[in-house]
């Protein structure tokens, strides 16, 4: 019996030296990275319904003056803002009902350290009628990093430019 109280003794001792499990924090870098991701998504979104609505103006609000634009067209070099909003200016002039559809956004990651940097990158489908009437859908991936104010400053776009001109092609007047 001695025995018995002795082990007792010894697992409350060991009990009653553990320290309590503290709750931790919530991550201030994750909550901070959150916050600025769901900044510049609302950015990118807001640019995404101007070109929809064919309001190209609208969508530069969006865009910083020195915005490099990486275009999706085959040798093409890193272009300027303006390149793409003529680029933009051209798509809308020559498609209607330009629809994104089934967009899925999510957060960028820094390559080096793999943690969210604020970027944001989404899979989609844009959607729309040539004005030859050719109706066309479009595989689209993006990814887009902001400066502090929410405006893009480096854009990189990918989807089969060429296939979609195939589509048009000799359809067009």
């Amino acid at each position: 019996m001695k025995k018995i109280i002795i082990y007792i003794f010894i697992l409350f001792s060991f009990y009653a030296c553990k320290e309590p499990i503290k709750k931790s924090e919530p991550d201030t870098k994750i909550s901070e990275a959150k916050t600025v991701y769901e900044k510049n998504l609302a950015s990118l979104k807001k640019g995404i319904k101007a070109f929809e609505n064919k309001k190209i103006d609208e969508w530069a609000e969006t865009v910083a003056d020195t915005s490099i634009w990486n275009s999706p067209a085959y040798g093409s070099s890193p272009a300027t803002k303006e390149d793409w909003k003529k680029m933009l200016i051209a798509y809308v002039s020559d498609w209607d009902s330009l629809t994104l559809n089934y967009p899925d956004f999510l957060p960028g990651i820094d390559s080096a350290t793999h943690e969210f940097d604020g970027s944001v990158r989404y899979y989609g489908i844009w959607n729309g009628i040539h004005k030859s009437g050719v109706r066309t859908s479009v595989n689209f991936y993006a990814t887009y990093d902001f400066n502090k104010d929410g405006k893009i400053i480096n854009a990189s776009e990918f989807f089969d430019v060429g296939g979609l001109m195939n589509a048009i092609k000799g359809k067009a007047k």
